[in-house]
């Protein structure tokens, strides 16, 4: 069975949000959404239940993470946690930023999470682009230290909770794409130059490298292929 896996920006933004993912569940493909819960927060709607799994977004653990995204927010998020669990029966996992800012009180986290009823914790590393100025405020100036450094920190929790703990580290990632709003394939850039536009997510054929085109499906299969060639995806349970 197919799975498609939304994330952001905030795909709960997207005004046709709603009939795309209703139009996918009549498909019979599984559907995940990572979500900074924003839009959730004054009402959860019914399709809600379309999802196999709801990742809600942490930026650290409390402090932190209220520091960056609003004072009382992080207690938002165990709320609407709650609330999808215990009155909408999903699936909630929890998606974390792993910065050098966050690599502090992990143990507390682990604990919110497990006495909030989160399935699992998924890690992300920060995808450096080498735009200083975003690049500054979340580097991991090791990240194989920061990855052993979190092992010990959730080694004692880990087995809390159902899904376990993973981390993804897409300092192992060397290329990968984004789909924008107006359907629109990217390819990040990872210097200060400009992003590659590869072309439309309905284009029968994309740009792959400045001087080669190549067909969608293949450029597409390739990219899949290479998310599992490296070892990104450490379980930490």
């Amino acid at each position: 069975m197919g799975k498609i896996s939304y994330s952001g920006g905030e795909p709960f933004e997207y005004p046709l949000f709603s009939r795309l993912v209703k139009h996918v569940r009549t498909l019979g493909i599984l559907q995940l959404v990572t979500t900074n819960g924003d839009q959730l927060f004054t009402g959860i709607p019914n399709w809600i239940q379309s999802f196999e799994h709801v990742k809600l977004s942490f930026y650290g653990s409390r402090p932190v993470h209220d520091s960056l995204m609003g004072k009382g927010n992080y207690d938002q998020q165990l709320s609407l946690a709650n609330r999808l669990i215990t009155d909408h029966n999903v699936t909630v996992g929890a998606n974390y930023m792993l910065s050098m800012k966050s690599m502090d009180h992990l143990g507390a986290f682990m604990d919110d999470m497990a006495t909030n009823g989160f399935n699992d914790v998924l890690f992300q590393t920060y995808i450096y682009n080498r735009r200083t100025h975003i690049d500054r405020r979340f580097a991991l100036e090791n990240t194989q230290q920061a990855i052993e450094r979190l092992r010990d920190a959730v080694s004692g929790c880990a087995n809390h909770l159902p899904g376990g703990t993973k981390v993804h580290d897409y300092s192992q990632r060397d290329w990968f794409i984004v789909l924008d709003d107006s359907g629109q394939l990217t390819l990040p850039s990872n210097t200060v130059d400009q992003d590659f536009i590869m072309g439309r997510v309905t284009d029968d054929m994309l740009q792959v490298e400045p001087e080669v085109r190549t067909s969608a499906r293949s450029a597409l299969e390739t990219i899949w292929k290479r998310r599992y060639e490296t070892d990104a995806i450490v379980d930490l349970s």
